[in-house]
């Protein structure tokens, strides 16, 4: 009956000697002064609970929750992050890209034509609203806005490419050609750019320029084992053959190297 029981609880807890004539609620009693002693020693330093004040940090944090659709939350951060600096520019191009993913259009105009107002040379902040604007059918308020982007980044095929979709869904064909040529002499191996080149050459009734893409697009297929850019080009040029006015012989001369 003389037994010690020795009980350790957080760092250190003295041994209980157990005897008969401690009750049961005095046992009870010295648990909970050790366990809320415990509980009074943990260390400040490593409480969480504050939020950050990180502008980097808290956006990264709304990128990831627009990354899983979480999009009300990310935009609270992003209010955090402009109350702790009304004037930091790439909280505004993030809010508006969650808007725009969330098809809150108006929205996401707003906050790319802020973070505008504040630094107008910023580029993501330009396509942004320009893919705003492409979204909605404002093709001419588009293209306006991927030429502000152009003279930032002249050389990037991606906008060039943007503004050559403008101005086809517009018909304004020879500025689609020129801007798909822009893409090719950065990227002459662009496939989509030659597949889209056919289209414009056929309705410029363009014949000699068609076939040409046609034959790089099937060669660049071939090259890249792709059977989709080969059977794209094969159905437009069956459809290019019905429209011109040619006879075998002469459309085979125009359609294979060297062109004429």
């Amino acid at each position: 009956m003389g037994k010690i029981f020795k009980i350790y609880i957080c760092k250190y807890i003295p041994p209980i000697i157990m005897r008969k004539h401690f009750s049961r609620k005095l046992i009870t009693l010295a648990f909970l002064l050790f366990f809320f002693s415990c509980e009074g020693n943990n260390d400040p330093s490593e409480d969480h609970s504050s939020p950050s004040k990180n502008p980097q940090e808290l956006i990264s944090n709304a990128a990831e929750k627009q990354r899983i659709g979480a999009y009300d939350e990310a935009i609270a951060i992003l209010h955090r992050v402009l109350e702790l600096d009304p004037q930091f520019v790439l909280a505004y191009v993030q809010m508006g890209r969650v808007y725009s993913e969330a098809d809150r259009r108006n929205e996401a105009i707003e906050s790319f034509e802020k973070a505008l107002g504040i630094e107008p040379k910023n580029l993501q902040a330009r396509i942004g609203l320009g893919d705003i604007y492409s979204k909605m059918t404002r093709n001419d308020l588009a293209v306006a806005e991927f030429l502000k982007a152009e003279s930032l980044q002249p050389d990037d095929k991606e906008i060039l490419f943007k503004i050559a979709l403008e101005y086809w869904y517009h018909q304004k064909l020879n500025e689609t050609a020129e801007y798909y040529n822009k893409v090719l002499a950065i990227d002459p191996d662009h496939t989509q750019a030659h597949l889209n080149l056919i289209s414009v050459y056929e309705k410029l009734q363009d014949w000699d320029k068609a076939l040409k893409e046609i034959y790089i697009s099937k060669q660049l297929g071939k090259k890249n084992n792709n059977a989709q850019t080969i059977a794209i080009a094969e159905r437009k040029q069956l459809f290019i053959k019905g429209r011109m006015n040619m006879t075998d012989e002469e459309y085979k001369r125009k359609s294979q190297p060297p062109f004429e």
